[in-house]
């Protein structure tokens, strides 16, 4: 009978502090004031780079990556401080048995620029999902024609490196650096037209075209089909986000998905920016939100879906999704009609003339920002 007592004492004990530990890990903490049980938030606070000081309602907390736990529901002011970095600023609303995740990240205020080509880059264009980089050199026998830069590697390219791929070398019959391009819907290829003769090319973007196709007579059907795409990938994402996002994207021009499909952003005919966020966060299961973005000539996303790229004529900016702490991170003369973030989001190019006394063509430069 002692036996039997003891082991029923022991799972009694045993089911006792599991549920303590469950309730626990639920933010529950014993208030021994008012000799009671209160439910509390937790603020899970991470940086790129890390490191760096964190404020909650102006007082130190640590240094990130850090949990701030036991904190009662409420709105609480959180700043992350780094030097040599742009601060960030929010505020986020804790609620009970909540945790708030907030990844930010801290620009450095004084990027440096490093130049990715040295023969000129004539016509830049980006892939759709930003992994390629096109752009034709003139004038150098050995280099003329239209090249592929890949942004899918950590390390900056050289004429000699296995990032850059001649896509189609001029010859005496074509000379392709003179064309404008488009590409594919998925990237994987790139139609060419020549000019004066309107002749088109279609070329591969995974390697070397030794034997480009033409398709001057299917260009139409070619074209049609690409669109046909686009429309069809994009009623598709609409779909998932539902209704409101519909109505919202039935308004806006230059429609641009996020890279990870749950959000979107357009302009309206006045030219003032959206963006729709299916799930705006910090906290869990979040209602859907629109936010009005600042006025820009161009709006770009970020490969982290979380942030978006302002362009303006002598300045970029890179801002929260929601709108919120909007950080300059380079200032001077550029082509505003390319920019784009390396697609690990390390680096940003622009297309811009730094000696035209020496050089009359620009060339692509890195905006280094991790």
């Amino acid at each position: 009978m002692k036996k039997l007592l003891g082991i029923i004492i022991f799972f009694v004990v045993v089911s006792l502090i599991t549920i303590g530990i469950i309730f626990y890990a639920r933010g529950y903490r014993p208030d021994f004031e008012n000799g009671s049980i209160k439910s509390t938030g937790v603020v899970s606070i991470h940086s790129k780079p890390d490191n760096a000081t964190v404020y909650v309602n102006g007082e130190e907390k640590g240094i990130t990556n850090v949990d701030i736990s036991n904190l009662k529901p409420g709105e609480y002011e959180i700043k992350i401080v780094k030097e040599g970095f742009s601060s960030w600023e929010k505020t986020v609303e804790v609620k009970k048995e909540n945790v708030i995740l907030i990844k930010a990240l801290l620009f450095p205020t004084a990027p440096s620029l490093r130049a990715l080509t040295f023969t000129g880059a004539i016509n830049p264009l980006a892939s759709p999902n930003g992994k390629l980089i096109i752009f034709s050199v003139r004038g150098d026998v050995e280099k003329s024609g239209i090249w592929a830069l890949s942004t899918a590697s950590g390390t900056l390219p050289s004429f000699f490196a296995r990032d850059l791929t001649r896509l189609a070398a001029d010859n005496e019959e074509i000379t392709f650096s003179r064309g404008s391009y488009e590409f594919s819907p998925d990237g994987s290829e790139l139609l060419v037209k020549l000019p004066q003769s309107d002749r088109y090319f279609l070329l591969s973007t995974t390697g070397k075209n030794d034997s480009p196709k033409e398709v001057t007579l299917d260009v139409a059907k070619i074209k049609m089909g690409w669109d046909d795409q686009k429309i069809k990938e994009n009623e598709t994402i609409l779909k998932t986000l539902g209704d409101k996002a519909q109505f919202l994207a039935d308004t806006l021009t230059n429609i641009q998905f996020s890279p990870d499909k749950t959000k979107f952003m357009g302009q309206k005919n006045n030219g003032v920016g959206f963006l729709y966020n299916s799930d705006p966060g910090p906290a869990p299961n979040q209602e859907p939100e629109i936010y009005n973005l600042p006025k820009g000539l161009d709006y770009l996303w970020y490969p982290d879906s979380e942030h978006v790229i302002i362009v303006e004529t002598n300045s970029i900016s890179i801002i929260d999704a929601d709108g919120k702490n909007n950080v300059v991170v380079y200032t001077g003369d550029f082509d505003p009609d390319f920019v784009t973030p390396w697609s690990d989001g390390t680096r940003i190019v622009v297309s811009t003339n730094l000696n035209s006394t020496v050089n009359k063509l620009p060339n692509l430069y890195a905006v280094e920002l991790f």
